[in-house]
C-alpha cells in the first residue's frame, strides 16, 4: 500500500474558483498554479456541488486511475510525483462535460541552503560576496542578499531570481574589530532557506593573481631564468597597499616544486638551475602583512635555459 501522505500545500484547492491565493499557490487568468515538491504525494480536490463523482483529465485528456495515482469521488492524489505529472488538470461534472476547476502543477524542490563566499579582491575599496544555492529547484526562486555592520541598519546588497550571484559591499570599514554580517535568503513557493556570515574586512583580503607573468632565458646565463609579472589588475593601489608574491617553479619531468617569497618587487632572477632544462612557474599574491589569504596561482608560463 501508498503511503497517503498528502501535499496540500496551503488552503485546499476548494478555493479555486475565487481571487484568493494561498501559500504554495497563484492564481493566473482563472488557472490556480499550484506547486509541489517532486517525490512528495500530491492531492488535487474538486470544489463541485452536492460532492458528486468528478472527472478528472489532465491537459484535456481523461485520466484513467492506474498505478501511482488514487482516485476518490472529489479528489486525485498522485504519489510520488515526478517532472512527468506536470500539466493542466481540470475536475469536470461527469453528464455536462462543464469544469469546475482548473489547476496547473508544477513540481520542484525547496531552496537548499545558500553556500556564500566573501573576499575582498580590491581592498580597501570594498567586498565582494558571491553565492550559490546547493540544489535546483526548477521553480521560481528569489534570492535576497542584506548586509549590516555590528549593529547597523540592514542594508540591501542584491535582489534577483538567479541561483548564483554576487555583490559587492561598498565604504567597508578598515581595520575594525566589528564584523560584518551577511544574509542571504533563498525563498520560492515551497519554502525559505536562509544563511549567515560574518566576517572582519582584513580578515578576507584575498587578490586576484599576478598578470602578464613572464619568463625567459638570460643571454650568457646558462643557469639562470628571469622572471617577471605585473601587480593583479583589480588591485588598487600597490604602491600604497603593498603585496608580497610567492613564487612556484619546477623543471620539467619533476614533482617537487620550489618556493620562493619576495616582498614589494615585481621581478625576481631564478638561479642555479639544470643547464638547458625546461621550467614552469606561477605565482601568487599577498596582501604584505600578511592578512587574509594568498591568491590563486597565476597560469603556468615555461621557459628553457639559453644554450650557445
Amino acid at each position: 500500500m501508498y503511503e497517503k501522505l498528502t501535499v496540500i500545500l496551503g488552503a485546499a484547492m476548494v478555493l479555486l474558483n475565487t481571487s484568493g491565493t494561498t501559500v504554495g499557490q497563484s492564481v493566473m487568468g482563472g488557472v490556480v498554479v499550484q506547486y509541489g515538491q517532486i517525490g512528495r504525494n500530491i492531492t488535487l480536490s474538486c470544489n463541485n456541488t452536492g460532492n458528486r463523482v468528478a472527472e478528472w483529465r489532465l491537459n484535456d485528456l481523461k485520466i484513467i486511475e492506474a498505478r501511482g495515482m488514487e482516485l476518490t469521488r472529489t479528489n486525485l492524489t498522485l504519489f510520488n510525483a515526478n517532472p512527468s505529472k506536470e500539466g493542466e488538470y481540470s475536475c469536470h461534472d461527469q453528464e455536462s462535460g462543464n469544469a469546475y476547476n482548473r489547476v496547473s502543477l508544477m513540481l520542484g524542490y525547496p531552496p537548499g541552503k545558500p553556500q556564500v563566499t566573501c573576499w575582498s579582491v580590491r581592498y580597501p575599496l570594498n567586498v565582494a560576496c558571491s553565492w550559490k544555492l546547493e540544489n535546483k529547484t526548477y521553480l521560481p526562486t528569489e534570492v535576497n542578499v542584506t548586509y549590516r555592520y555590528g549593529m547597523g541598519d540592514v542594508k540591501i546588497c542584491s535582489t534577483g531570481w538567479t541561483m548564483e550571484g554576487s555583490c559587492i559591499i561598498e565604504y567597508v570599514n578598515l581595520f575594525s574589530e566589528i564584523p560584518y554580517t551577511v544574509k542571504v535568503m533563498a525563498t520560492n513557493p515551497l519554502g525559505f532557506r536562509s544563511t549567515f556570515k560574518q566576517f572582519i574586512v582584513e580578515k578576507i583580503i584575498k587578490p586576484d593573481p599576478p598578470t602578464d607573468v613572464r619568463l625567459s632565458p638570460i643571454s650568457n646565463q646558462p643557469k639562470k631564468l628571469l622572471l617577471q609579472w605585473k601587480p593583479p589588475v583589480t588591485w588598487p593601489d600597490s604602491d600604497l597597499f603593498l603585496l608580497k608574491y610567492t613564487i612556484k617553479y619546477w623543471r620539467a619531468g619533476s614533482n617537487r616544486p620550489r618556493m620562493i617569497e619576495v616582498s614589494d618587487q615585481t621581478s625576481y632572477t631564478l638561479s642555479g638551475l639544470r643547464s638547458r632544462a625546461l621550467y614552469f612557474v606561477e605565482v601568487a599574491a599577498k596582501d604584505f602583512i600578511d592578512n587574509g589569504e594568498s591568491s590563486d596561482w597565476s597560469p603556468a608560463v615555461s621557459a628553457r635555459l639559453w644554450s650557445n
